[in-house]
């Protein structure tokens, strides 16, 4: 019984993972293809490419966590795991290296689209890079909980901006600049609970099992919202 147990939730978790990077690879495409081709908007255009990013971070963070991560609910019972033993930190720096190129990208656009020059731009982004490059570079273990507070910061900080672009605005638009920022409330709201699932479960906050399905719960919801408010936005 208990092994259905485990079984069923592995499933749910691996479920809701590709559910999630499908919905990345899914919007990365309508927005280049539909959307920027189109209107060769550079908000559109950087906004693609956060998803693809985004996509990419999440299949090796998919393999670190599932396949390369001993305490995961797949663990040693995977055939891949012998492969794949020792790998974990190498899997979780690529992951993290490429959620953080979409962050700077994301950022960069959106200080631009408020102050208008290149170099709130570049500041913007410039945190980003550094950290993720510090991952890249770093020990795992040492970057893990700078990564995470600069996480929890631009998880404030790009909601806020989208909000402002919101105060600015007004009619559809105001709705769709509002729509955004909560989406990427929310949206990152899953990430950081992701990466913050080691010392969750290791204070007894959240174990593996909640956070599994809460995380990609929370991006899922994200999505919706982030899609909603960019139709609403070309609409205007």
């Amino acid at each position: 019984m208990m092994q259905t147990v485990d079984t069923v939730i592995r499933e749910t978790h691996i479920g809701l993972w590709f559910l999630v990077v499908g919905l990345y690879f899914y919007i990365f495409i309508h927005l280049l293809f539909f959307r920027w081709r189109k209107s060769k908007n550079p908000f559109q255009f950087a906004t693609a490419l956060f998803f693809l990013f985004l996509a990419i971070g999440r299949i090796f963070y998919f393999v670190g966590d599932f396949y390369a991560d001993p305490n995961s609910l797949i663990g040693t019972n995977s055939g891949f795991a012998p492969y794949l033993a020792g790998t974990l930190d190498v899997w979780l720096k690529a992951g993290g290296f490429m959620q953080w190129m979409a962050l700077a990208t994301l950022a960069a656009t959106a200080g631009f689209m408020i102050f208008g020059k290149r170099e709130a731009e570049i500041a913007f982004a410039i945190p980003a890079v550094l950290i993720g490059l510090g991952l890249i570079i770093f020990p795992y273990s040492d970057m893990n909980m700078i990564a995470g507070l600069g996480g929890v910061l631009y998880a404030v900080f790009i909601p806020c901006l989208f909000w402002y672009l919101a105060y600015q605005s007004g009619g559809l638009l105001r709705r769709s600049n509002f729509l955004l920022g909560l989406g990427f409330f929310v949206l990152f709201s899953g990430r950081v609970i992701h990466s913050l699932r080691f010392i969750a479960d290791a204070a007894g906050v959240l174990g593996y099992t909640v956070i599994g399905v809460l995380a990609p719960g929370l991006i899922v919801i994200g999505l919706i919202l982030i899609a909603t408010g960019s139709e609403w936005g070309h609409t205007q």
